[in-house]
């Protein structure tokens, strides 16, 4: 993999790529980092570019910690890579950045797939997470309590072997920065879930939360030219958990993105 640093409000945004094709941008989830995507690489790096940046307050990026401002860093990174159009994918967290970069910046989506959001929105939220309590533990600097009790989340369960091991090695790395950070996050409203124009592909694992579940099948009852997924034996984490039947939807969808895009006439040439 390639990677590069991409100057966004604030700071840098590290990125990492792999394959070559139609570009997509993948976002991670909270608390996790662009490793989250490693199962995708064998899976789609043969047909696609895949761009998976630290977001802003994790990992490697120097940028602090802002929600409202990460659609704007999407947009630096295909700014700066020369993509007049793309893909997004992002789970949880990221499935919100990803929801926002649609609201804000339509044109330059193909689609948009993600997976496990949390769309209060939508569906009346029915899961608990102690933000609270980790932001206590952080600005105390006991990052092992933190770890702890977060891993034992629901959000947070493997359903492999494998799964359970790339988790483990991010959650270690995980420093709480971000936590630190005032901020709230974007507003996904119903009519503005209701107005996105691009394909959305909603999807979760079967074994995510209920109510992850339930926001994935009402954003493809509200999105015009949405889709749902459910990825058999997989939890919040469905990337890692069942590698192969989320690659597989995952690259039917782009390439409906793919197809679409080059028959619509309505856009000029870039």
């Amino acid at each position: 993999m390639k990677c590069r640093d991409v100057a966004v409000h604030g700071g840098t945004i590290r990125i990492w790529m792999a394959g070559e094709g139609a570009p997509v941008i993948l976002l991670h989830g909270w608390t996790l980092d662009h490793r989250m995507w490693q199962p995708q690489i064998a899976g789609l790096a043969q047909d696609f570019l895949l761009v998976m940046p630290d977001r802003r307050g994790c990992g490697h990026a120097t940028a602090p910690a802002d929600l409202a401002r990460e659609a704007q860093d999407v947009i630096a990174i295909a700014d700066a890579l020369g993509f007049d159009r793309f893909a997004l994918i992002g789970l949880s967290q990221g499935a919100v950045v990803a929801l926002d970069v649609a609201q804000q910046y339509a044109a330059r989506l193909s689609g948009v797939v993600v997976t496990g959001a949390p769309l209060p929105a939508l569906v009346a939220r029915k899961e608990v997470i102690a933000l609270d309590r980790y932001r206590q533990w952080a600005a105390a600097g006991n990052m092992a309590a933190l770890r702890s009790d977060w891993a034992a989340h629901p959000l947070m369960q493997a359903h492999s072997d494998a799964a359970r091991a790339l988790i483990a090695a991010m959650l270690a790395d995980y420093d709480g920065r971000d936590l630190a950070a005032a901020g709230d996050p974007p507003n996904l409203s119903q009519a503005a879930l209701h107005a996105l124009a691009m394909p959305v592909l909603a999807m979760t694992g079967a074994h995510d939360t209920q109510w992850r579940r339930a926001c994935a099948k009402a954003l493809a009852n509200t999105a015009p030219r949405a889709r749902h997924a459910l990825i058999d034996g997989a939890g919040h984490l469905a990337n890692a958990d069942n590698p192969g039947d989320f690659n597989a939807a995952v690259d039917d969808f782009l390439r409906a993105c793919a197809t679409l895009d080059a028959l619509d006439t309505t856009r000029p040439a870039s």
